[in-house]
Order: C-alpha cells, then sequence, then structure tokens
C-alpha cells in the first residue's frame, strides 16, 4: 500500500513550529545571558569596591573584539556575517548597559549621517546618544565622564581639521585618567565596499592587546624638522609604522605632530616610546591607543 505523503501546508506548519522553538529557545538564552552579565557587573563592583574605586568602566572593547572575531570564524551559510555582528553588537550595547552608565557622542560637522549610523550599528538602536559640531566637545566629553564613548573620523577624513593632537598634548596614558582611541569602526570589512565611511573611537575604557591590533603613535617636535627625520627616527627605534597624519597647534610646547599607526599593540609604558626622544630629533613621543585590527572577507553570505 502506497505511504501517503504529507501536505505541503502540513509541512510548512511543521517547518514554522521548528523555527518557533528556535525563536524560543534564543530569547531563553539571551535571559540566561542577561543574568550572567548582572553576576559580572556585581563581581565588577565589588573589585572596584575592595580597589578604592568608585566604579568600573563596563566598556571592553578587546573583550568585544575577541567575541565578534570567534562568530567570524565559525560563521558558515546564506546569513551574512554583517547581520550576525549587527545582531550581537545590540546584544553587546544592551549588556553593557545593563552593567552600568553608557552612552555615545558622535562627532557630525561632516558626513553626520554616515558617522551617526556607524555609532548606532556599533553601540544599540536604544543607547543614548548625541550629535555635536565640535570634535573638542565630543573629547571632552569622553576625558570627563567614563560612561562616554566618542565617535570621531579618522584623521584626515573631515575638513574641520585634526583632533588627535589634543590626545597627544595631555600626556594620555594607558591607565590614566585620560580619554584615549580604543577602536575603529567598522569592524567587520568587505572587498568592493572600500568607500565606507571609518571612524575612531574614544574612552576612557583601556586599550587593550587582542593578539592582531594597530597602536597610535603621537611624534611631536617643533622648529624646521622634517617629517622625513621623524620617520627615520620611528623605524630606527624599532616601530614598523606608517605615517597617517601631520598636524600643527600654537598651544606651546612642540607644535608639529606626527600620527603614525604600528603594526601591533604598542604600550604606553614601552621602552621605545622613551627611546624616540632620548636623542633628536623628537621633543615628545606618547601612545595615544589603539584598535582590534577588523575582519575582512572577501564576500558575505547571501549567495
Amino acid at each position: 500500500m502506497p505511504t501517503k505523503k504529507p501536505s505541503p501546508a502540513l509541512d510548512l506548519k511543521n517547518v514554522r513550529h521548528e523555527i518557533d522553538l528556535i525563536d524560543d529557545a534564543i530569547q531563553d538564552l539571551l535571559m540566561k545571558r542577561t543574568e550572567l552579565v548582572v553576576e559580572v557587573a556585581a563581581a565588577k563592583a565589588r573589585a572596584a569596591s575592595v580597589a578604592g574605586q568608585g566604579s568600573f568602566i563596563a566598556f571592553r572593547p578587546d573583550r568585544e573584539a575577541d567575541v565578534l572575531r570567534r562568530l567570524a570564524s565559525r560563521q558558515e551559510g546564506r546569513l551574512p556575517l554583517k547581520v550576525v555582528f549587527r545582531l550581537f553588537r545590540e546584544i553587546i550595547a544592551t549588556m553593557t548597559r545593563i552593567q552600568g552608565p553608557f552612552r555615545v557622542d558622535v562627532f557630525g560637522a561632516d558626513n553626520m549621517l554616515a558617522y551617526w549610523d556607524l555609532a548606532r550599528s556599533y553601540y544599540g538602536s536604544s543607547t543614548p546618544m548625541d550629535l555635536h559640531d565640535n570634535a573638542r566637545e565630543v573629547l571632552r566629553r569622553a576625558d570627563q565622564d567614563p560612561s562616554v564613548v566618542g565617535i570621531l573620523p579618522e584623521p584626515g577624513n573631515y575638513a574641520g581639521g585634526d583632533w588627535w593632537p589634543a590626545l597627544a598634548m595631555s600626556g594620555t596614558q594607558n591607565g590614566g585618567g585620560a580619554a584615549r582611541v580604543v577602536a575603529r569602526l567598522p569592524f567587520l570589512e568587505i572587498a568592493g565596499e572600500d568607500d565606507a565611511s571609518t571612524a575612531l573611537v574614544v574612552t576612557q575604557a583601556a586599550y587593550e592587546p587582542t593578539g592582531d591590533d594597530t597602536s597610535l603613535l603621537v611624534v611631536s617636535a617643533s622648529g624646521d624638522v622634517s617629517e622625513a627625520a621623524i620617520a627615520a627616527r620611528v623605524k630606527a627605534t624599532g616601530f614598523v609604522a606608517k605615517r597617517i597624519g601631520v598636524a600643527q597647534t600654537k598651544d606651546g610646547g612642540a607644535s608639529r605632530h606626527n600620527l603614525f599607526a604600528v603594526e601591533s599593540y604598542v604600550a604606553a609604558d614601552d621602552p621605545r616610546v622613551a627611546a624616540l626622544t632620548a636623542e633628536g630629533p623628537a621633543e615628545a613621543a606618547v601612545v595615544i591607543g589603539g584598535y582590534a585590527n577588523p575582519v575582512k572577507r572577501e564576500r558575505d553570505g547571501e549567495e
């Protein structure tokens, strides 16, 4: 006797039921993840209290980079990695706010929508955000409030002048109280999408190594010191670096600043940084932070 085949409608009903079960499981896991984050926040608060600190910074860009890289390494199928990152960025931002105050200040005098969209994509649809037309204002807020994350254009990408010398002149150090660069957006680069806007993230969170990083080093001098002489000194000191910006200031002290992107993580107390000024031509050198290098893909799902 021939076996009766189930109707297409019944097959569809069963598939939809399986999808509902998966959705329920996802929600259950998210609720469990939230419970664990609350436990983590309590442990951090206890550790801060023991250390005599009134609060802790929940934002951990190094941990976020590790999470996204791990997800990228196991992603398969037609679901775009870009979508996976967006979903988890929303989750991560929400979990950060659960642990403590967290807000974003965005510079938007030039290409306003692009930077605002980057901030929303990476720091959540409901995270408090403000838009500013002055980069120094974004820096001031990040420098004074540990709960603030500032979004600023990469050097040279807007007409209003570069903002990064302010970090160098403030003497930023890892572990200090001042803001520093800790991340770069976007964290996923797809071949053929080179016209996408890029930004740097400035906050008081620590810049910590992830195993694949770029550090930002500012070397300053006054007088008629050539850029070539500064670059030669950086190379001779042992850094593998590329100059990505030059700026001048009139606030006293060294007036010409060279910004280098250094391959690998460089701590603020790296002896090579001090060696840069041991003998001319540099007068000052400081690490203003850095970022985990982005995940790169030739294509992204939906094929």
